[in-house]
């Protein structure tokens, strides 16, 4: 059985950062990046095409339906849910576990077992997240590729960050 990170290092490590001895996200080919507004789709492709360097395939990008994700959650947050179709059905619900104070140039990321939830309220903010996302991702997919237990998930220990640029 693999195992996951235990912690991550970052050049600039972020303002807060906890780890939570919970059940890892387990990644499989289900997993997409859902998004709520269309100005920081470009911004996703990096993240989205780091997949395709691992396993051969980049994971797909699609927007949270309004039935999803309520206007007023919408309205002056940018957000981004990396979790599977079925589990986006409850974004609601999961923007309502993480409805964190997110200052301007600032972003919030929560990891579950279900999902990875990016919370910002600018593009500053956002493109950040994305940068702290992506290095997660990568130093993730390099272990596992390292581990070369290929018969297992790829495996996210459970944290929450908080970080301003």
């Amino acid at each position: 059985m693999s195992r996951y990170l235990d912690k991550y290092e970052f050049e600039k490590p972020p303002k807060v950062i906890k780890y939570y001895d919970e059940e890892p996200l387990k990644l499989n080919q289900e997993f997409q990046f859902f998004h709520n507004k269309n100005k920081f789709r470009k911004e996703i492709n990096e993240v989205q095409y780091l997949f395709k360097e691992y396993v051969s395939f980049a994971l797909h990008a699609a927007g949270i339906r309004d039935t999803y994700l309520r206007e007023e959650y919408t309205e002056n947050n940018l957000v981004l849910i990396f979790t599977t179709p079925d589990v986006v059905h409850k974004a609601d619900q999961i923007f309502e576990t993480h409805n964190k104070i997110v200052e301007n140039g600032c972003f919030y990321i929560r990891s579950t077992s279900e999902y990875t939830f990016l919370k910002a309220t600018d593009m500053k903010g956002m493109k950040a997240g994305l940068e702290i996302l992506y290095d997660l991702l990568k130093q993730t997919l390099e272990d596992y590729f390292n581990q070369k237990k290929f018969d297992d998930y790829i495996k996210i220990r459970p944290f929450e960050i908080y970080n301003c640029i």
